[in-house]
């Protein structure tokens, strides 16, 4: 299967309640302006292998542009940074959300914003241009403030990062079975890192691919079984899936099987499926459908 990336994608955040979080990403990191709708889904299903289940839903959206925007895959080379505590505490999956300030002032700018929310940098080289933030208590997401410099191979925009323990499993799954892609790959040495009150040396291969226009989506389950009530049941709330958009969700979901890649839920007036990608990288994709 091949992704048209120029039909973008959605980071898609499983969360409580829509308000506290739109507040802390729309006035502290400056993301916005987020567009709201209500979403009823008497037709959602869960697929579990030849049957499937209805799991009628309702749900309220929050949709905001992100810009243009990578896949990261982390391997940790050497060290103990965050990124290992994660790998063995959670597994391999989706770690942070990166926000390319652009200009010092303002990365600058942005921490000001966040340190009068009592959040603060834990991780990373805060003086250096980019550091964690400790944002994961309203929401679930830990956001990396960043000022694009070009360093670790980035081209100035936002990114996703992903934990995993081996980059080249896992890129070969996605080029295969996704059609993401081209990946670049580089090694990058952090010999002066902070993380909390430590100083530590760390080194880690960062492969980056270009997922097109972004947009972040929060979702607020109202009624019903989905894997966002799941996500938030067994983990809190947080980062639960990166959707690609797709001119035709049948035919993709059709080619997807053929390589031994299913569906796991449906909704249909979502037009959006998620699927079984989490065995490799530790990653859930979705499908959308877009005009």
């Amino acid at each position: 299967m091949q992704i048209d990336l120029s039909r973008g994608a959605s980071v898609g955040i499983a969360v409580r309640d829509l308000e506290p979080v739109i507040e802390l990403y729309a006035e502290g990191l400056g993301i916005g302006p987020f567009e709201m709708e209500e979403i009823e889904a008497p037709a959602a299903e869960y697929c579990e292998g030849s049957s499937n289940r209805s799991a009628p839903t309702r749900m309220r959206i929050a949709t905001a542009p992100f810009g243009v925007c990578e896949l990261e895959i982390i391997e940790v080379l050497a060290g103990r940074p965050p990124h290992l505590d994660f790998l063995e505490a959670e597994g391999e999956g989706m770690n942070h959300v990166n926000l390319d300030t652009l200009s010092a002032e303002n990365y600058l700018d942005t921490l000001d914003r966040l340190y009068w929310r009592e959040i603060e940098p834990f991780w990373g080289l805060p003086f250096g241009g980019f550091c964690y933030v400790d944002s994961d208590a309203i929401g679930g997401v830990s956001f990396e403030i960043m000022v694009g410099s070009g360093k670790a191979g980035k081209k100035a925009h936002n990114h996703l990062g992903l934990v995993v323990e081996e980059t080249d499993r896992t890129i070969d799954f996605y080029s295969k079975a996704l059609g993401l892609g081209p990946f670049r790959t580089g090694d990058h040495a952090m010999p002066r890192a902070a993380y909390r009150e430590k100083r530590i040396e760390t080194t880690f291969r960062a492969s980056f691919c270009e997922i097109g226009n972004t947009s972040l989506r929060l979702y607020q389950v109202l009624a019903g079984d989905t894997p966002l009530t799941d996500r938030i049941r067994e983990r809190g709330e947080g980062l639960h899936h990166l959707c690609l958009n797709v001119a035709d969700l049948e035919e993709s979901l059709t080619e997807l099987s053929a390589v031994g890649v299913e569906a796991t839920w449906r909704c249909p007036e979502l037009r959006m499926a998620h699927l079984d990608t989490t065995r490799i990288g530790g990653m859930t994709f979705s499908l959308a459908e877009v005009d």
